[in-house]
C-alpha cells in the first residue's frame, strides 16, 4: 500500500510502532476517494516490509537524511535495524515475521564486535550482489554508520558457516576482506547525487546505535581517522589488486568527504616512558558547527 501511494503522498501517511508492531495509517481519502475522513490503519505485513523499508530509505535520501515527520522514532529505529540486516544478506521479511526482539537481538549480535569478517564475506561473495548493492545504495546513515564501524573492527579469523569447503580466513585475510567490503560499500554509494552527505552522516554515526552525537565535526574527524587507519594497513599487499583497492578507497574518501576533510587536523602524541613511548594520533576539528 505504501509503495502504491508513493513518496509524493508521504504527508498523508503515518508510520508508528505499537506493542512491537509497525502500524501504517493512511488518509481514507487516498484509498476510498474524496469525502472520506479520518485514517485507515494497517499492520505492516511481512510481504510489504521490504518495499516499505525501501520507500523510507528513498524518502530519507530525498530529505537530506533528516528525520521524516510521518515516521515516529521507534518505527525509524526498527527500520534502521531491518535495513542493516538486509545489507548483511539476511532475509528481512523472515526476520520481521519473528518480531522486533529478534531483529534487535540479531542487530546487536552483529555489531558487538568480531563479526566484521562474516559480514564482509557476505558483502563481497554473496551470489545476489544486486540485492546487497540495492540495500547499501540507499542505506540510511543510522544503518551505514554501524555497518562501517563493524567492518573496521579488529579482524578475527573465521570460517564461513555456509561454506561446505570449510575455507578458513586468518586475521590477515579477514582484514583484507573487511577492507574490500568497506571500499565496495563506498563505491556503491559514490554514484549518487548526495553521496557526500550520506558519507559524512554515516561517518558521524559510526557507533553501534547509529545515533548522531553532539560535536559532530570532531566526531567526524575521529571516526574518519579510525576508518583511514584500518584501511591504511597494507595487508597481503603482494596480492593482485589489493593496493589498487586501497587507492580507490582514498580517492572515494577524498571526494565524498571534501567538505569536511580539510577541517580535520591530526597530530601525534607520545605517552609513557621515554625509552618506550606509546604513539597515538589525535584528531581536531576546526570547521563550521554542523550539529
Amino acid at each position: 500500500m505504501a509503495v502504491a501511494l508513493g513518496a509524493g503522498y508521504s504527508g498523508d501517511m503515518q508510520l508508528r510502532m505499537q506493542n512491537g508492531h509497525l502500524l501504517l495509517s493512511i488518509k481514507g481519502a487516498l484509498v476510498w476517494g474524496a469525502g472520506v475522513k479520518g485514517y485507515l490503519t494497517f499492520e505492516v505485513g511481512y510481504d510489504s516490509i521490504v518495499a516499505l523499508t525501501e520507500l523510507v530509505r528513498q524518502e530519507m535520501a530525498a530529505n537530506q537524511y533528516k528525520d521524516l515527520e510521518w515516521v515516529d522514532g521507534e518505527a525509524m529505529d526498527y527500520l534502521q535495524k531491518l535495513s542493516f540486516l538486509g545489507a548483511t544478506g539476511i532475509d528481512v521479511a523472515f526476520a520481521y515475521v519473528r518480531g522486533y526482539a529478534i531483529v534487535k537481538g540479531i542487530f546487536e549480535a552483529l555489531t558487538e564486535g568480531g563479526r566484521g569478517g562474516l559480514i564482509a564475506y557476505t558483502l563481497i561473495r554473496d551470489k545476489n550482489q544486486k540485492a546487497i548493492r540495492d540495500w547499501v545504495f540507499n542505506l540510511q546513515p543510522e544503518a551505514l554508520g554501524p555497518l562501517l564501524l563493524t567492518l573496521c573492527a579488529p579482524p578475527k579469523a573465521f570460517t564461513p558457516e555456509q561454506d561446505e569447503q570449510a575455507e578458513v580466513f586468518d586475521e590477515e585475510q579477514t582484514h583484507l576482506l573487511q577492507q574490500r567490503a568497506i571500499e565496495k560499500c563506498l563505491t556503491w554509494i559514490s554514484s549518487k547525487a548526495n553521496a557526500s552527505l550520506q558519507f559524512e552522516e554515516s561517518i558521524i554515526r559510526m557507533n553501534r546505535d547509529g545515533a548522531r552525537p553532539s560535536q559532530a565535526g570532531s566526531v567526524y574527524c575521529q571516526n574518519k581517522l579510525k576508518l583511514d587507519t584500518f584501511m591504511a594497513e597494507r595487508v597481503l599487499s603482494l596480492q593482485v589488486g589489493t593496493n589498487d583497492m586501497r587507492n580507490r578507497y582514498r580517492a572515494l574518501v577524498s571526494t565524498m568527504g571534501a567538505r569536511l576533510n580539510d577541517h580535520c587536523g591530526y597530530h601525534t602524541e607520545y605517552k609513557g616512558p621515554a625509552f618506550a613511548p606509546i604513539q597515538k594520533i589525535k584528531s581536531t576539528y576546526k570547521g563550521p558547527n554542523i550539529d
